[in-house]
């Protein structure tokens, strides 16, 4: 008979294993694999999220949120400016064409949402980019 305090926890039968297992190996991850890779990915993510949150996505408008599309938009703007300044524009350029379909997206259904029984307009101190007459300030 074998002690239970030295009997290993197995990650299939047991799910604390099966995180701490995860974890770790997601810290292995992170410690070995390149920030610039860290911030594509990011960016990458945020650009699907953005549009999925639109609507936009094989869900439709089942997950729509235009507030949690315009924070992925937002944060995708701006870790695209900051990764343009640290990893140089090579490494943005995929991702300035999609923002900016994006942003336009977002301005034309926020103002379709704005129509009478839509949704109110985003809030007009935000720095997301609106199309010229497309924000009455």
């Amino acid at each position: 008979m074998t002690d239970d305090a030295t009997i290993e926890p197995d990650p299939q039968t047991d799910p604390q294993a099966a995180s701490e297992e995860f974890a770790a190996a997601f810290v292995h991850h992170l410690g070995r694999t390149p920030v610039r890779d860290l911030a594509i990915q990011a960016m990458a993510t945020l650009a699907d999220a953005a549009g999925i949150r639109m609507g936009l996505g094989p869900e439709g408008a089942a997950v729509a949120d235009m507030a949690q599309a315009r924070t992925a938009i937002e944060i995708l703007r701006a870790l695209v400016a900051a990764a343009d300044q640290e990893l140089g524009a090579a490494a943005t350029r995929p991702f300035r064409e999609p923002l900016a379909q994006l942003q336009l997206a977002y301005a034309k259904l926020a103002e379709s949402n704005a129509a009478p029984g839509g949704h109110p307009e985003p809030d007009p101190s935000s720095r997301l980019w609106v199309p010229p007459g497309g924000r009455t300030e």
